[in-house]
């Protein structure tokens, strides 16, 4: 099988020759043009030889401008809807033209993006959230949803350029939220966003991201796999697989993951893929993996799952 040919078999419960692989990390690129991000992401898809590409975003969602921070109802009021081509945005749409360039009919890539809730959190409001979701909920409802207007828009550019879906980041996770402030601040912009690329592109993938998820009210989100922490919090990949017949994405220790030997490494795989049966299964870490993490250990682990 080739490697767009084994993805899709994967993500449609056909047979495989072995799970497609992929790992990735943040490159410390948002600083640079779109085509040495582009390079970069080209160059570790080749030294790995991965299965598909997971594309990294670390260029920044916009602050209105003549601001550099926000911290009340008063600040939120200042958010719009722009167009996303004439922000920093608009230089990952760029490297994503220039990857799809270079994959095309080779591998599918995925372009990964934080939800609404988490885009306010990591680009904009920061340590202000916890004080906006409890003393101004309106206000900060109104500026997810402008957010989450600029994100679809973002994503449909994203998949016209060539992206086989989005790698979408969902911190649905007691460390970072309660239950009712995800069903609340999160789940509805998470579903809305989702809904408005159904159809478009093939390889959605929800990342579940935390150690306290609330997993059982992701399972409906349409999406055709889902990513977490199975060895960081959980759930197991043999639970997993008995709650949904989403294609998971899991098997690899990302926090440990530059701190243990080889040995170790296959032992996960295998455990993984005895888990998670013969299809519906892609080997990944739970998240992001150190960038410090040698060459020898992601080898070992790409090795493994191919049966080597």
């Amino acid at each position: 099988m080739n490697k767009i040919e084994r993805v899709r078999a994967a993500l449609a419960g056909k047979p495989v020759d072995h799970p497609p692989f992929t790992v990735w990390y943040h490159f410390g690129t948002q600083h640079a043009p779109p085509e040495q991000t582009a390079e970069v992401h080209l160059g570790f898809f080749e030294a790995y030889d991965f299965d598909f590409l997971k594309v990294m975003n670390d260029y920044d969602y916009p602050m209105p401008g003549g601001m550099e921070t926000m911290a009340t109802a008063a600040d939120l009021k200042r958010l719009s809807v722009f167009d996303v081509a004439k922000t920093p945005m608009g230089n990952q749409l760029k490297t994503l033209e220039i990857i799809a360039k270079t994959l095309k009919g080779k591998a599918f890539f995925v372009d990964t993006l934080f939800n609404a809730w988490n885009t306010i959190r990591r680009n904009l409001v920061k340590e202000a959230l916890s004080a906006l979701m409890a003393d101004h909920p309106r206000e900060l409802l109104d500026a997810l949803k402008i957010i989450n207007r600029n994100l679809i828009q973002y994503a449909l550019a994203s998949l016209d350029r060539g992206s086989a879906g989005i790698f979408f980041s969902v911190p649905a996770s007691a460390e970072f939220v309660t239950l009712e402030q995800y069903e609340k601040f999160m789940r509805p912009f998470d579903l809305e966003f989702l809904n408005a690329i159904q159809g478009k592109g093939e390889m959605h993938i929800l990342h579940a991201h935390g150690e306290k998820l609330f997993f059982d009210r992701l399972l409906d989100y349409p999406v055709n796999a889902i990513s977490w922490a199975d060895l960081n919090g959980g759930p197991s990949i043999s639970e997993a697989r008995n709650k949904t017949g989403l294609t998971l994405v899991a098997g690899i220790d990302h926090v440990k993951f530059p701190n243990i030997s080889a040995r170790i490494i296959r032992e996960q795989v295998r455990s993984s893929m005895a888990q998670a049966g013969n299809t519906k299964f892609i080997l990944a870490p739970g998240c992001s993996l150190p960038t410090f993490s040698y060459p020898p250990l992601i080898k070992a682990a790409r090795d493994a799952v191919r049966g080597k």
